[in-house]
C-alpha cells in the first residue's frame, strides 16, 4: 500500500508491504509493515496543508511519489491521504434503531451508520471518519460487538470528523492530476496518533499533540476509541518567521538557527554561548551578526506559548475530551525543541512526554522521526480497519437511489 503525507514543509510518501503479526509477538497490532520506498519532497503550493498552487503542489507530489516508486520498484496507483485542511471538526452523537427481527444483524449496524455520514456531511462538509464508539440493546449500554445478539432497540454512539468539502475537492483534484487513485482520505490527527500511542495509553485516555510546520493538530483517545479532533492553523513556520523578522536574516538561516539551537527555557550557559548568522541580502554571509542562545529562545517562546494555549482552551471547551486526556503525547517536527514537553506540562497541567513513530522494517533513519508521524500512522489506520463498516454502509444505502435517499432522509430527521 502507498500512503501521502502532504504537510506544510514537506510531502512525504510511503511504499510499503503489510503481513500479519507473529502470534509470538507480544504486540496489539494486526499487522506488521516492510518498508519497501520512501520519498519526500520540500513542498512548495501548500500551507497549512490546503493546496495554494496546483502546477506546484502536483510538482511536489509527484517528485515525492516518483521517488518511492523509483526504490520500491513499483508503480503506484492508489494513495491513502493524510489531511489537515479544511477546517477540521469532531462530532458525537447517538441513533438507534428499532430491531424488526429481534436480532442484531450487520445490515442494522451499516444502517445507522450510512445515516449518520449523511446527517455529518451536511452544510458541504466531506466525512472522513464515521466510528462507532459504544453500543446499546435496549437499556444495556457497553457493548462491544452487537452483531448476533437479541434485543428490540440497537443504539450506537458515534464519532465523525468532517472537513470543508471545496477544501477536500482541492486537494483530490491535485492528487488525482497526478494520476493516482484517492484509496481514502484520514484526518491528519487521527493518523499521527496511531503512530505514537500505546494501545495502553489509547485505552485509559490519552492526547496526541501534533506540532507540524504550519498546523497544529489535536486527537484525543478513550477507551481505543477517537472520540475527539481538532486543528489549528499554527506551527513551526511561525516561530521561524518570528526569528527571520527579528534578526532580518534568511527563512533559511533562521530554520536552522531554530532547528539547531532552539529552546523554550534559557539556562545560564545559553546567556554565553555565541550563535552566528548572516542578514538578509548578504549572498556571500560575509557580515555575520551575533546572537546568543538565550536571545533565541526568548524569540521563540512566545509562539510555542501561543499555540500550546490555544490548544489547552480547545480541549478544556470539549469537556469529554479533556475529561478523557489523561496525560499527553508530542509529536511532529516542532515537538524536538528543547524543554517543550516541560512546557507542555507546566501549561496544560498533566504529564507529557514526547512520542515517535513506531519502527518500520527497512526504513531509513530519516524516516523514524517526530516530523513522520503522520505518513507512518496512516499505515497503522488502514490495518486498524474500523472504517470499513461506515464506507461499506455508505457504498451500500446511500448509493442505491433517490427512493432510498428520501427514506434515509427522513430517518435522520427522526434519529439524530
Amino acid at each position: 500500500m502507498t500512503v501521502l503525507d502532504l504537510g506544510t514543509s514537506k510531502i512525504a510518501c510511503l511504499i510499503a508491504k503489510a503481513k500479519p503479526a507473529p502470534d509470538w509477538l507480544e504486540t496489539n497490532e494486526p499487522m506488521q509493515f516492510e518498508l519497501l520506498g520512501f520519498g519526500h519532497h520540500r513542498a512548495e503550493g501548500l500551507k497549512g496543508g490546503l493546496i495554494v498552487h496546483l502546477d506546484s503542489a502536483e510538482h511536489c507530489i509527484r517528485s515525492a511519489v516518483d521517488e518511492a516508486e523509483r526504490m520500491a520498484g513499483v508503480t503506484v496507483e492508489d494513495v491513502h491521504i493524510a489531511v489537515t485542511c479544511g477546517r477540521l471538526k469532531s462530532d458525537s452523537f447517538s441513533a438507534s434503531v428499532a430491531l424488526p427481527n429481534g436480532v442484531v444483524r450487520e445490515d442494522d449496524i451499516m444502517r445507522i451508520l450510512a445515516g449518520a455520514r449523511q446527517y455529518a456531511g451536511r452544510d458541504g462538509r466531506t466525512v472522513l471518519h464515521g466510528l462507532p464508539t459504544s453500543y446499546g440493546l435496549d437499556d444495556n449500554a457497553g457493548i462491544h460487538d452487537p452483531v448476533g445478539m437479541c434485543g428490540e432497540r440497537l443504539k450506537i454512539d458515534i464519532h465523525t470528523v468532517t472537513a470543508d468539502d471545496v477544501a477536500m475537492r482541492n486537494l483530490m483534484l491535485c492528487v488525482e492530476r497526478c494520476h493516482l487513485n484517492i484509496a481514502t482520505l484520514v484526518a491528519a490527527p487521527y493518523a499521527s496518533a496511531l503512530s505514537v500511542i500505546t494501545h495502553d495509553e489509547a485505552k485509559l485516555g490519552v492526547a496526541c499533540l501534533d506540532l507540524g510546520a504550519g498546523t497544529t493538530t489535536l486527537s484525543v483517545f478513550a477507551d481505543d476509541h477517537l472520540v475527539h479532533v481538532d486543528a489549528i492553523a499554527m506551527g513551526g513556520y511561525g516561530m521561524t518567521t518570528d526569528i527571520a523578522r527579528s534578526l532580518s536574516t534568511p527563512i533559511e538561516h533562521a530554520e536552522r538557527l531554530k532547528t539547531l539551537h532552539g529552546s523554550v527555557f534559557a539556562t545560564e550557559s545559553d546567556e554565553c554561548e555565541i550563535i552566528t548568522y548572516p542578514s538578509v541580502g548578504d549572498v556571500h554571509n560575509r557580515n555575520l551578526n551575533q546572537i546568543t542562545k538565550g536571545e533565541l529562545s526568548v524569540m521563540i517562546r512566545p509562539r510555542i506559548e501561543e499555540i500550546l494555549d490555544q490548544m489547552r482552551r480547545r480541549l478544556a471547551s470539549n469537556g469529554h475530551a479533556s475529561e478523557a486526556a489523561q496525560h499527553i503525547v508530542l509529536t511532529g517536527g516542532g515537538s524536538q525543541l528543547t524543554g517543550l514537553s516541560e512546557l507542555a506540562s507546566n501549561m496544560f497541567g498533566r504529564p507529557v512526554r514526547l512520542g515517535r513513530p513506531r519502527k518500520l522494517t527497512g526504513a531509513p533513519e530519516t524516516g523514524g522521526g517526530p516530523d513522520f508521524s503522520a505518513a507512518t500512522g496512516l499505515l497503522f489506520q488502514w490495518a486498524r480497519d474500523d472504517d470499513r463498516l461506515a464506507s461499506r454502509a455508505e457504498q451500500r444505502f446511500l448509493g442505491t437511489g433517490t427512493g432510498y435517499f428520501a427514506w434515509v432522509s427522513e430517518w435522520i430527521r427522526d434519529n439524530f
